[in-house]
């Protein structure tokens, strides 16, 4: 496996950029898609809220698809105003990641396969493993503190 240096953040508060509409972006990539800016908005929810325990049980992949859709909700009209693009990453805290967390990853992997001359499958194991590895970090990091 391939080290990929991913950034540490721990909680870090999201960045607002002056003249942005108050629009948080926990990670703001400048130049992504033919040259527009990409605002990325990480969240990591439980399927087991009992909020959204019922809707959980019955489809798979439900409360990722209404966090992507609240994110959306929120930021889709600022980014726009600011020609950027408002890319939901939602995972849920057992390490499903949402259809346009997963279509963005893809394209990460597909870039770093080529900057590391590596086969795209390759990319994309080394690039989920250090992802869920991260996640595992923070869900025993949330658990410590409930103790």
């Amino acid at each position: 496996m391939v080290p990929l240096n991913l950034w540490r953040t721990g909680r870090k508060k999201p960045v607002t950029l002056e003249g942005t509409c108050g629009l948080q972006a926990n990670i703001l990539l400048l130049n992504w898609n033919l040259g527009r800016p990409v605002a990325l908005d990480i969240s990591v929810v439980s399927p087991l809220n009992p909020s959204t325990l019922a809707e959980a049980g019955a489809t798979f992949g439900a409360v990722l698809e209404a966090t992507e859709s609240r994110k959306h909700q929120a930021n889709d009209e600022k980014c726009s105003a600011l020609g950027w693009v408002s890319t939901p990453l939602a995972v849920d805290s057992y390490g499903a990641w949402g259809k346009e967390a997963s279509l963005f990853l893809a394209q990460v992997a597909a870039r770093l396969a080529i900057h590391k001359s590596l086969p795209k499958s390759q990319a994309s194991f080394d690039l989920f493993s250090n992802l869920s590895i991260c996640l595992i970090r923070a869900n025993a990091r949330a658990i410590l503190r409930r103790v």
